[in-house]
């Protein structure tokens, strides 16, 4: 990991001014997290924790794994990890399969020549949900799929992760309607359903995986309670389900995506961003992010990654323009919706331009149940009911 996110103690003690051993009661006391420094026996502090303590605010709270302290995900202030590793990284040259087998602590050879088997009468079905929404496609068609493969019941770690794959592939095969999955590649199948240049099948790549885990969402939240003995399918199709509700954060999608088609259909997109702070609204994905105060690094490294895909593209030009405008009104830069968004519009995904994001956001949900699966028992959090008393 990164060295700029730890301290030596030296460093520790003279950011907070205490005494060395006032450091070490902070750690006893869980106010601070120590960690070994790999070939000494010094101890390296965790700085956003420190930065917390000279502050007074709780910022391990949002800077901690996720709740539940899964092992999956780390954010911070500098970026998201999985499993240690820089998800800013990782998208720059990993594939999209080694990732998931990281996140699933797995082999990348899950990834085989074979195909799950079709469900029966697909050759009916498929045709006949074809005009609906790829979500509700999916939500149709995935219990189909895990019926017609028995193995997809198989709930040992290396079962789990074989069917972990084929899971993906059939989503991505629905998100870009398809009628079957294929062994390619996931961006490489993607970009050729899409019709989309090479270029632009990197960048499906990298989004995928940016887009794979990151807060404890209610679809993350939702996934996990659901994870008492389900197979990858299932966790998908909570996730699915969860991703619908109308109060979650995710539904600013139809807000943004209008605005986006405004934008790059405007010669003057600078207008169409000020319009609307003008009339004292927030600014679609540029308002306050409780883990990374001025933008997503996510978002930073995917908007990037387009200046080779579409940098002579008129609406890459606009919508360029207008982030500009946005950053200067509102001192933020946008959050990862912004550019995932953008990238499902290039790729035609009409009226469902999340896709990407969908299909990459699978591959942590089919982590978070993975995780939830292994620990003992089953949770069961505790309420307080207050109905009314009876008369």
């Amino acid at each position: 990991m990164d060295d700029e996110l730890y301290v030596d103690a030296v460093e520790a003690t003279e950011m907070l001014g205490v005494t060395m051993s006032t450091l070490y009661a902070y750690v006893s006391r869980k106010k601070l997290r120590s960690f070994p420094t790999p070939g000494s026996r010094t101890r390296r502090y965790w700085r956003s924790d420190i930065l917390g303590l000279m502050t007074g605010a709780q910022r391990t709270r949002v800077l901690a794994p996720i709740p539940r302290d899964s092992a999956i995900t780390l954010l911070t202030e500098n970026g998201t990890y999985y499993r240690g590793h820089s998800a800013v990284e990782l998208s720059r040259t990993a594939s999209v399969e080694s990732v998931a087998a990281l996140l699933w602590q797995a082999d990348t050879a899950i990834f085989t020549d074979r195909l799950p088997r079709l469900p029966a009468f697909h050759d009916v079905v498929f045709p006949a949900l074809a005009t609906i929404a790829p979500q509700d496609r999916a939500l149709a068609i995935l219990p189909l799929i895990e019926q017609a493969n028995p193995l997809a019941f198989d709930l040992s770690a290396e079962g789990f992760a074989r069917t972990a794959a084929d899971t993906l592939r059939w989503l991505a095969a629905i998100m870009v309607n398809k009628g079957s999955p294929s062994a390619e590649p996931l961006h490489t199948f993607i970009a050729k359903a899409r019709s989309a240049s090479e270029d632009v099948a990197d960048v499906i790549r990298r989004a995928l995986i940016l887009a794979a885990d990151h807060e404890f969402d209610p679809t993350t939240n939702a996934v996990r309670s659901a994870a008492t003995g389900v197979t990858p399918y299932s966790a998908v199709l909570v996730g699915l389900l969860a991703g619908r509700g109308q109060k979650l954060r995710v539904k600013r999608t139809e807000t943004m995506r209008r605005l986006l088609r405004e934008i790059t259909a405007s010669p003057r997109p600078e207008d169409v961003v000020v319009n609307v702070f003008k009339a004292g609204e927030t600014i679609p994905a540029f308002d306050r992010y409780d883990i990374h105060d001025t933008g997503d690094p996510r978002a930073e490294a995917l908007l990037s990654a387009f200046h080779m895909a579409f940098g002579s593209d008129p609406e890459f030009e606009r919508l360029t323009r207008a982030i500009d405008v946005a950053v200067e009104l509102t001192g933020m830069r946008p959050s990862f919706i912004l550019p995932i968004l953008f990238l499902g519009q290039k790729l035609g995904l009409d009226g469902h331009e999340i896709g990407i994001g969908t299909i990459g956001r699978a591959i942590g949900w089919i982590a978070h149940a993975q995780e939830q699966q292994m620990l003992p028992g089953v949770e069961r959090p505790r309420a307080t009911y207050t109905g009314p008393l009876p008369e």
